[in-house]
C-alpha cells in the first residue's frame, strides 16, 4: 500500500510540474500613449512595489473630481498575465488609466478602470474597452513625489 501511495504522490507531483499556471497575478507590461507622446512607450514590468501606483485600487478615493476635465493627461494601458510578445496596441489591455500631469497648484492624479481576471487557464485576461470620458473610470488617487519620479523613469513626459 505504501508503494502505491508513493507512486500516486509522484504522479501528482509530476502533473503539477507539467501544468501551466492559471494566470500571473501581476501586470507584465504598461503602455503609455497619447498626450504629448508621439509614439507609445511600452515598459516590461517586474513585480515591484514602486510600480503599484499605476494599478493598485486599494489606494482609491471615492469620487473622480470633475476638475480633471480639460487637464492634460497621458493614457496608459496595463497588460496583466503572460504575453509571448510585447503588446503593441492599447486596445488589447484589460485595464486602462490616465495619469493627469501635475500642475503648479495640483498634484499628479491617476484614474483607473476595474479589471476582471475571468478567463481561467488563459495566459492573460480579455481586452476591455478604453473609456472615452471620466465616467468610465472607477478609481482615483493622488501621486506622491516618489511615484512621480518612477513615472518619469518609465518614460512619462511632463512629470
Amino acid at each position: 500500500m505504501t508503494r502505491a501511495r508513493s507512486w500516486l504522490l509522484a504522479l501528482a507531483f509530476l502533473s503539477l510540474l507539467a501544468s501551466k499556471p492559471v494566470l500571473a497575478v501581476s501586470p507584465s507590461y504598461v503602455m503609455f500613449y497619447g498626450g504629448s507622446l508621439s509614439a507609445p512607450v511600452v515598459q516590461q514590468l517586474y513585480p515591484a512595489p514602486q510600480f503599484e501606483f499605476l494599478w493598485s485600487p486599494f489606494r482609491s478615493g471615492h469620487e473622480i473630481p470633475k476638475s480633471l476635465e480639460g487637464r492634460p493627461y497621458v493614457k496608459f494601458a496595463i497588460f496583466w498575465g503572460r504575453w509571448n510578445e510585447v503588446p503593441t496596441k492599447p486596445e488589447a489591455a484589460c485595464q486602462h488609466g490616465r495619469l493627469y500631469l501635475p500642475t503648479a497648484s495640483e498634484p499628479g492624479i491617476v484614474v483607473l478602470t476595474d479589471t476582471t481576471m475571468d478567463q481561467p487557464g488563459a495566459d492573460h485576461p480579455d481586452a476591455r474597452p478604453i473609456p472615452d470620458n471620466l465616467s468610465g473610470f472607477t478609481h482615483v488617487w493622488k501621486m506622491g513625489p516618489s511615484e512621480l519620479a518612477t513615472a518619469k523613469r518609465l518614460g512619462v513626459p511632463g512629470v
